[in-house]
């Protein structure tokens, strides 16, 4: 908890913030904020459909003040962080700005800023490598080399960064100095037992279902999407009784170059399902989850199929080992063969897979709970350095 003796207002600065993933750590944010019973909360956010949720559900909290503002691009972005952030510090008496996006305000020196890394998207050496080989080369500059220079810029005016995972600090490495950075790696998800569930029932004899969990964004090179695809393709092939579930629509896959009209037959088609009833359902006996994403923070979607018990491949890649540690499936990146290897080896494996499940939940579950536990107490600590 923030225990200094004097009430301070904090801002949480989560412009920007607007899918499901964002929301749901911005949501964890503020539950922990409203339990802090000394200090004040000016939090400036986006006026859309999720955060409007999330103003619903925190409006009544006593010390919270919320300032929505309308999306109007980039430029107006820059000038509001800059310029009308200024007005909103002496009025505010702002003490401490939590940058929950990824920036900085580059014109600010104080208060103190804490930075929160969510996205590597930009910090990726793999990535770079992966747009070389496929000759997108004006591609990489508009979506990763503009956008980097500006966030390397933002993190080298930046003294204060939270991490979900020691293996973000290492790809900022790559781009950044980050010797004269201090760094606070934070726990974002709940690892409470109830949370976990038992681990599923798995009778390969009957139908596999393969759970792939994507956005609308699921052609980015990022997401890898060409590798499920490939090997779903190859099961059929080898005459695998199974059948896909994937959180896109048929409209949004039919035009896709990353997807083989051939699985349409074996796919059900849910679109974004925002009932975390329903998406809790999906994770059912005899599912897989797959995840074939590169670059992560954590991997979200992957951490929800480890809750609940379901079988879940990703690549073997940092993040993973990092996060849900050395007892996860994994596969080698790019390499059809890679993948199906392991989902063959999972149908060929004679013994329940209760022990193995459960022993990824226990590696998440320890990796999780050797992190900061709350907001609060970064904010006591940035704030104690600065005295």
């Amino acid at each position: 908890m923030v225990n200094n003796q004097q009430s301070m207002t904090i801002l949480i600065n989560s412009l920007g913030v607007q899918d499901s993933g964002g929301i749901s750590v911005l949501d964890k944010v503020l539950s922990e904020c409203a339990r802090d019973k000394l200090n004040n909360y000016f939090i400036i956010c986006g006026d859309n459909k999720n955060i409007n949720e999330l103003y619903n559900k925190y409006k009544n909290v006593d010390f919270f003040e919320f300032k929505m503002i309308k999306d109007r691009g980039a430029v107006f972005r820059l000038y509001y962080e800059n310029i009308v952030f200024r007005k909103h510090i002496k009025e505010e008496d702002i003490k401490l700005i939590y940058n929950f996006t990824g920036t900085t305000q580059f014109f600010i020196k104080s208060p103190p800023q804490l930075v929160k890394i969510h996205n590597i998207l930009f910090y990726s050496k793999k990535l770079n490598t992966f747009y070389y080989k496929k000759r997108l080369i004006l591609k990489w500059c508009k979506d990763i080399l503009v956008k980097r220079a500006v966030l390397v810029q933002m993190l080298n005016h930046a003294t204060y960064l939270e991490i979900q995972s020691l293996h973000v600090k290492q790809c900022l490495s790559d781009f950044i100095n980050t010797r004269n950075k201090i760094f606070y790696v934070k726990s974002d998800i709940d690892v409470s037992d109830k949370v976990f569930q038992i681990p599923r029932q798995y009778n390969f004899t009957k139908k596999i279902k393969f759970l792939y969990i994507v956005g609308p964004h699921f052609e980015s090179l990022h997401k890898n999407f060409q590798d499920f695809t490939n090997a779903m393709v190859y099961l059929i092939e080898a005459g695998i009784n199974f059948e896909i579930n994937i959180t896109l629509t048929n409209g949004q896959l039919k035009n896709s170059k990353v997807w083989d009209a051939s699985l349409n037959s074996k796919t059900n088609f849910l679109g974004y399902i925002s009932d975390q009833e329903k998406m809790t359902e999906l994770f059912c006996d005899n599912t897989i989850l797959i995840s074939t994403s590169f670059i992560e923070t954590l991997g979200l979607h992957v951490i929800e199929g480890i809750k609940n018990g379901v079988i879940t491949i990703s690549p073997d890649e940092d993040y993973s080992n990092s996060v849900y540690g050395d007892s996860m499936f994994t596969y080698e990146l790019f390499n059809k063969n890679s993948l199906l290897d392991t989902i063959t080896s999972i149908i060929d494996y004679k013994k329940p897979y209760d022990v193995r499940i459960s022993s990824i939940q226990d590696d998440l579950k320890q990796s999780e709970m050797k992190k900061i536990g709350s907001i609060l107490d970064v904010f006591n600590e940035v704030l104690n350095v600065q005295k």
